[in-house]
């Protein structure tokens, strides 16, 4: 079978999780046999072909104002003319056409529409090409992606997101099938109308390969009995991700045996106002770490998200290492976390809820060897790539051998 997969950004333009969970898959399944292709952006230059780790990438200059791959944000006015294009990008809408048209692959999976525009649906359906839409975000149904705006989730769409995205939900109907990488996600846009004509609505979890096998963890309860407990924070330092609620509730708790450690980067003038504002000796901003060096120091991982994140892999990457997580009621989150078992789950907007969770942790209340041996075990079905990409095989071999039955 031959796939080709669409996204606006691949390895190695990484701007989130979303690549490297695209890669993971796309190489998954060419380890099986089956030919696979690449349709991505770039951001200038002429279209060309290459191949990463054996896979073909054809890489196309974006036809829009500015490449969306840059770390740089645009202001508000450029970007909002970024995302008008976007919402119906006829000349990438071309593009994508005739390479497909070139290639006549069995069956089309978008990932990321960001950059090709919705459009490339219809692009497949009038191709006579099976095609099947995986949610990553809200990027359907916001530009922003994750729907959170002045330091709130939304409960509903703003006027100028249901403008930007007003032809988002017609292009929904071209798919032939739709993949939630959460249930949350997946319900959110059929809830609303979206992928309404999908044959197959189905929710398949990610999965990432760690090498963890390899990696020995340092918790307090051997090496270390008397050190402070250690709460970390891995991510983007986002107001989004609640890095400042995470702090604040953590000061709350006082003079107590317990530091919290922050990996992750952002902007550099949110980054320095963070700093100076919650200065203190029991707060260590480390700057960016990878996961594999980062987890294997930490006790207890904070995933305090205040938008609705379609799924948090950061919480797989914890069980990993068998670190409990307190994480936000928000998004898909929820699917991970066992409250009680393999971490625990707090509102957000309850003031002094995570205070309060930290502190049950610090005081011995929760039996921390169990909540570990529970977090490692939840872990294997997020590390299970082969089971994961046989999963995305049997929604793309049903959706063939039923196209146009």
């Amino acid at each position: 079978m031959k796939i080709a997969f669409v996204s606006g950004l691949y390895p190695p333009a990484v701007i989130g999780g979303g690549e490297i969970v695209l890669q993971t898959l796309v190489e998954g399944i060419h380890s099986q046999g089956h030919e696979v292709l690449v349709l991505t952006t770039k951001e200038d230059g002429e279209t060309d072909r290459s191949w990463l780790n054996g896979v073909p990438v054809i890489r196309v200059p974006i036809k829009n104002v500015y490449w969306h791959g840059r770390r740089e944000r645009p202001g508000p006015l450029k970007r909002a003319l970024w995302h008008a294009v976007d919402s119906s990008n006829i000349a990438m809408m071309s593009v994508a056409r005739e390479i497909l048209q070139q290639e006549r692959p069995d069956v089309l999976n978008v990932h990321a529409t960001e950059g090709w525009s919705a459009g490339v649906l219809k692009v497949g359906k009038s191709l006579g090409i099976p095609t099947v839409q995986v949610l990553h975000s809200s990027n359907f149904l916001c530009p922003n992606s994750n729907m959170f705006r002045n330091g709130h989730s939304c409960k509903t769409r703003c006027v100028s997101c249901a403008i930007l995205r007003i032809r988002h939900r017609s292009m929904s109907e071209h798919a032939d099938a739709v993949i939630g990488v959460s249930r949350f996600i997946l319900d959110k846009h059929l809830s609303r109308g979206y992928f309404s004509k999908a044959k197959h609505q189905v929710a398949i979890h990610n999965a990432r390969d760690l090498p963890i096998d390899s990696i020995v963890r340092t918790t307090k309860t051997d090496a270390e009995p008397d050190r402070r407990l250690r709460f970390g924070f891995i991510g983007t330092l986002t107001a989004a991700k609640g890095i400042e609620l995470l702090i604040q509730e953590f000061l709350s708790l006082g003079d107590c045996p317990a530091e919290l450690l922050v990996a992750g980067t952002g902007k550099p003038e949110y980054e320095a106002r963070l700093m100076s504002r919650y200065a203190n000796s029991r707060i260590r901003f480390l700057g960016y770490k990878k996961q594999t060096d980062f987890l294997p120091n930490v006790d207890v991982l904070v995933v305090p998200s205040l938008c609705d994140e379609a799924l948090g892999m950061v919480v797989a990457e914890a069980f990993a290492f068998g670190i409990p997580v307190i994480a936000s009621r928000r998004g898909g989150i929820p699917e991970m976390v066992d409250d009680g078992a393999n971490g625990c789950l707090f509102e957000p907007d309850r003031s002094g809820e995570l205070t309060t969770t930290m502190a049950s942790f610090i005081n011995g209340e929760r039996d921390f060897t169990s909540m570990s041996r529970s977090a490692k075990a939840s872990a294997h079905k997020y590390l299970d790539v082969e089971s994961w990409v046989e999963m995305h095989m049997r929604v793309n071999q049903d959706l063939v051998a039923t196209h146009g039955a």
